[in-house]
């Protein structure tokens, strides 16, 4: 006797259909891990504000240039009122003490502002990626060298040294100052990339790729390193912040960025001579560091908590 005879087929499907139905519509709600951290940013309605704020001042910097048709570095001596001019529509920001638009001076020196704290926290990330992932990974003296190593670092006074080499070794382009500010601003995340690979490369996932015979540069850089991602672009956005104060700091004393090239920092030390006068010559760059760097952090906040794996959907 056939098994089907003695089952009623269509009375199962009328059963069943209801849990089709449900499957088809879990398979679509289904995303992937990319969209989970899309969609865990943007509840951040702060985080959300904070990068907003960045691509703004992302094309105030590098595409305002192109818009607005006035030489940053075009000085005006011959009218005593086109000198320290208060901010009217021809310059929105005002001049400087030798009638220089603050206005095209602001882009031109928020594009070396943004551009030192990119390039540098670009290479200070490199150099702590590597001496984190081999002191993780092989353990032993190597990771007690190199943890060593980035605890002098970490425990020299970070802007004596910086104006010392500056002083000595750096020419006032942006170049190097990258190159002195990259020098001194790996050794947080060496730390972090340290402790991601101690707790990752004892992971099942890990010794199964080291089983079947993967390297261990294969193991670091394409098994390990991509969990570790999270932690590693939370604090490059953290350290782009840091590196623009770092910048600001070593123009201000007259030891980053020199004239005539601009940035935020440098024009706060050209405009510190005339604070009485024209108090906007301070207040403007240093506004525009401040709300870069404030927005850098929060957008880095935002990034931390979507990256947890820990946090729970709501």
């Amino acid at each position: 006797m056939d098994i089907s005879e003695g089952v009623n087929v269509e009375a199962l499907d009328e059963e069943m259909e209801p849990f089709l139905v449900e499957s088809a519509t879990l398979v679509q709600k289904r995303r992937s891990q990319g969209r989970i951290i899309f969609d865990r940013f943007i509840r951040n309605k702060t985080a959300v504000g904070a990068a907003c704020f960045l691509i703004i001042m992302f094309l105030f910097c590098f595409a305002g240039p192109y818009l607005w048709h006035v030489d940053p570095n075009q000085l005006n001596i011959t009218k005593l009122s086109a000198t320290l001019a208060q901010p009217s529509l021809a310059h929105p920001f005002g001049t400087d003490d030798v009638g220089r638009d603050q206005f095209a001076r602001s882009m031109i020196g928020g594009q070396y502002s943004l551009i030192v704290g990119m390039l540098s926290m670009l290479l200070g990330i490199g150099i702590g990626l590597l001496v984190g992932a081999l002191a993780g990974f092989y353990g032993g003296w190597i990771d007690n060298v190199l943890m060593r190593v980035t605890d002098v670092v970490l425990a020299i006074p970070l802007y004596l040294l910086l104006f010392v080499l500056s002083a000595t070794f750096s020419d006032g382009s942006p170049k190097s100052v990258i190159l002195i500010i990259a020098f001194f601003s790996w050794s947080y995340a060496a730390r972090l990339i340290r402790s991601e690979f101690l707790t990752l490369k004892e992971r099942e996932f890990v010794m199964a790729a080291r089983t079947i015979g993967a390297r261990d540069f294969r193991l670091m850089f394409r098994h390990i390193l991509p969990n570790a991602a999270g932690p590693i672009i939370v604090n490059a956005t953290l350290l782009v912040g840091a590196n623009i104060i770092t910048e600001s700091v070593l123009s201000f004393f007259g030891f980053g960025i020199q004239p005539p090239t601009s940035s935020w920092g440098q024009m706060i030390n050209t405009g510190d001579s005339f604070f009485d006068a024209d108090p906007l010559l301070v207040f403007v760059p240093g506004l525009l560091i401040f709300v870069t760097v404030l927005s850098f952090n929060l957008a880095g906040d935002g990034l931390r908590d979507a990256l947890d794996p820990y946090m729970t959907e709501r």
